[in-house]
């Protein structure tokens, strides 16, 4: 009995004393924790400290906790940097760098002391100048006797040697899910969903990885993918860059003002970094335009001097085929562009079978870069065919379309009994307005005009109208030719 209150006792010693260890852990922890947390906050305000001393960036940097490890990976929050004026230049709520501990230890502090940057959910807000130039770093100062200003360096130079302080960087930078916005003079682009993976080795080599999600702005889009080098090591740096360009909405481009239809281009681009050029492929699945329907569209693309050429561009048009080419400005978004289609087929674009004939067209558009002073014409010459009842050899015309007016010119319907000719048919915001309409005896050569013809409405109501004064005009004719030869040449009986 008295061995087991000894054990008793015992046991309630040791437990008041593990209760009493406890406590101190707790204590202790809460007090490490403390400790740390005002050790990263002390060494966040040592940070806002030094940045606000600092002259080489532009603006003021600023962070909300900073947490080194012995490692030398070093965590940060809330890191916010603003340009002089106080617009938005990075802000990163979550993110951190690694550098080199031997450096920290023996304080010697240099450019590849630093070897990554991570940063996480960040907002990147890139400004350029007229000249396109990113300042973000302070301007070369006058040298100490005041003398004498450093000459600005190139925008070759600058890249050729991007440095920290004179010196050379050997390092990193990593986004993850971030958000790059760009403004350069009228211009402004949104891209969501950045990740990258960039290496800089001055004097040698970039190293460069992106994709976007989807992007926004001057341009619309659902993705940007970019991956290659620069060459850092000739005096010129040099590119080799394969872009792709994901289902690009042409309308955010200046091709139209409702051309949704969307446009993948790859390009590989190579040469000097100031003057690169860039070849690749465009194409589209479907285009629609005005009275045209193009599907599986595709060709080549060159670029150079902020000017794109596409050559070799094939579609598939209402049964037949285009080939076109032509170009488009970057920095006015002007364009033009060439083309001619074989073989269109009259029912499919009609949508209507009872009038047949193939059709071959050569088309232009033309446009200044402001959409609405897009203009598209050429001209168009068809087989024989029919519109039933009528038999005719050929149909043929000129064609002008400027911003909901088209317009069509020299229009002759050849048939065996004579032609039908007008100068000029016109659609005006879905009216249609004919000229006066002449129709020429084949066998006499005497010519009928006929005026006063009313204004139609697309639709079923146009078709209509048209078939009957098709069958008017197939009426006057009989009575002008009286042979039953050329009757049966021209009727369906």
């Amino acid at each position: 009995m008295n061995g087991f209150n000894a054990v008793k006792k015992g046991c309630c010693q040791h437990k008041k004393a593990l209760k009493r260890t406890l406590i101190v852990l707790i204590f202790c922890s809460v007090l490490f924790c403390a400790l740390v947390f005002a050790a990263i906050h002390g060494a966040a305000r040592l940070f806002n400290h030094t940045m606000a001393r600092q002259t080489m960036l532009r603006g003021t940097v600023t962070v909300e906790t900073l947490a080194p490890h012995i490692t030398g990976y070093v965590q940060f929050t809330n890191l916010v940097w603003k340009d002089p004026d106080g617009h938005l230049i990075l802000y990163v709520p979550d993110g951190s760098l690694s550098v080199r501990p031997w450096d920290i230890i023996a304080r010697s502090i240099k450019s590849t002391t630093l070897t990554n940057i991570t940063l996480n959910d960040a907002t990147i807000v890139a400004y350029f100048d007229e000249k396109n130039h990113l300042d973000i770093l302070t301007q070369d100062e006058e040298k100490k006797d005041g003398t004498e200003k450093k000459q600005p360096r190139s925008f070759q130079d600058r890249i050729r040697n991007i440095n920290w302080n004179g010196q050379k960087l050997h390092a990193s930078l990593d986004l993850h899910n971030c958000q790059l916005e760009s403004y350069h003079m009228s211009r402004h682009y949104i891209m969501e969903s950045v990740n990258a993976h960039i290496g800089v080795y001055t004097g040698k080599r970039a190293d460069i990885q992106v994709s976007t999600g989807r992007f926004a702005g001057t341009a619309v889009g659902d993705g940007i993918a970019i991956k290659g080098k620069i060459d850092l090591t000739t005096k010129i740096p040099t590119i080799d860059l394969h872009t792709d360009i994901v289902n690009v909405d042409p309308s955010s481009l200046g091709f139209g003002d409702n051309i949704h239809d969307q446009m993948t281009l790859t390009f590989h681009a190579t040469g000097p970094l100031d003057q690169p050029e860039a070849r690749g492929r465009l194409h589209m699945e479907r285009l629609n335009l005005p009275a045209l329907r193009f599907t599986d569209v595709s060709g080549d693309v060159y670029y150079r001097d902020s000017l794109l050429q596409f050559t070799q561009v094939k579609a598939k048009v209402y049964g037949g085929t285009l080939d076109a080419y032509g170009d488009y400005n970057l920095e006015t978004r002007a364009y033009n562009i060439y083309g001619h289609g074989e073989d269109l087929n009259s029912s499919t674009a009609l949508h209507d079978m009872k009038f047949r004939t193939l059709v071959a067209m050569d088309i232009t558009m033309r446009c200044d870069g402001n959409p609405r002073h897009l203009r598209a014409y050429g001209s168009f010459q068809s087989g024989s065919g029919y519109y039933f009842p009528l038999h005719f050899n050929s149909i043929s015309g000129r064609f002008n379309n400027r911003y909901h007016e088209l317009d069509f010119y020299d229009v002759v319907i050849s048939t065996a009994m004579g032609d039908i000719a007008t100068d000029a048919l016109h659609i005006v915001n879905g009216d249609v307005q004919f000229s006066p309409v002449r129709i020429r005896d084949a066998e006499s050569g005497e010519t009928t005009e006929l005026h006063g013809l009313d204004n139609y409405k697309e639709g079923k109501e146009t078709q209509a109208a048209i078939g009957r004064n098709i069958k008017s005009l197939g009426q006057s004719m009989k009575s002008i030719n009286k042979t039953i030869k050329d009757m049966k040449n021209s009727l369906d009986f």
